[in-house]
């Protein structure tokens, strides 16, 4: 169990936090006594969920943008400031997945997935460091995935491209950020529950994925913030420029 220390009079930003991992994330950090700004691009669907998570506390705050446009990361990010005064950790855990194979990929749709999974986290960390550098600490979650150790078996080459690209991003933020204090690791989380994924694999194909993994089964979305939550933790405190799997075995066949 992390400590519940670990958290407190700890302020960040989770991005896609209206639902699945980025809402568990948040939600699991507020839970354990850290101050969290919730970024989506749904107003509607944050505000709904922003009721659940501010009874853990005051230090919530809710902030709609667009993770792709680099006016809506300045505002965050000061936004951020302004409420917390200081920012010890991000979660780029936005991210946009389409099913299209290659033959019929149109430039259009891999430039607007790229510019979410890849170009956005690029954009929060350009935004972040800066302000970490100065207080000489803080920690990055960049949340890929296992298509980014591999391909998707749900999402395009755009998908997987932009989570493997995630991973260069990753190591090389890492080295040149360690010297100033700050970690900077990337998740690769394998099948897990969350509405991106229901909304594109019926029952029976969700059965068929399952019976696939060797534990048998799909992560919870909760199961993937205590991970993440790890990697913000002191507990992970000599881990930098890492890719960390929670996949349920899949890499073993």
């Amino acid at each position: 169990m992390l400590r519940q220390k670990d958290f407190k009079k700890r302020f960040g930003i989770v991005t896609g936090a209206a639902s699945g991992i980025g809402f568990a994330t948040a939600k699991l950090l507020a839970e354990r006594g850290a101050g969290v700004a919730m970024v989506d691009i749904n107003l509607e669907q944050i505000k709904q969920v922003e009721s659940e998570i501010k009874k853990f506390g005051n230090h919530i705050m809710t902030i709609q943008a667009d993770v792709a446009e680099e006016a809506d990361i300045a505002r965050i990010v000061q936004e951020a400031l302004t409420a917390f005064g200081t920012i010890d950790f991000l979660v780029n855990n936005a991210g946009i997945l389409e099913p299209t194979t290659f033959l019929d990929l149109e430039p259009a749709e891999w430039d607007k997935v790229i510019a979410v999974n890849l170009r956005g986290p690029y954009l929060c960390c350009r935004s972040v460091i800066p302000h970490m550098v100065q207080q000489k600490k803080g920690v990055i979650v960049n949340v890929s995935s296992q298509a980014g150790r591999s391909t998707s078996r749900l999402g395009g080459a755009h998908y997987t491209a932009s989570k493997a690209g995630l991973l260069g991003l990753t190591r090389h933020v890492a080295l040149e950020m360690g010297p100033h204090g700050i970690r900077v690791n990337a998740f690769c989380p394998g099948a897990t529950l969350t509405p991106m994924v229901t909304r594109l694999r019926t029952s029976e194909q969700l059965a068929e994925v399952s019976a696939k993994i060797p534990l048998r089964r799909y992560a919870q979305p909760e199961e993937q913030a205590s991970v993440i939550a790890f990697l913000l933790s002191e507990e992970s405190s000599f881990i930098t420029g890492a890719s960390i799997d929670s996949n349920g075995g899949i890499y073993m066949l």
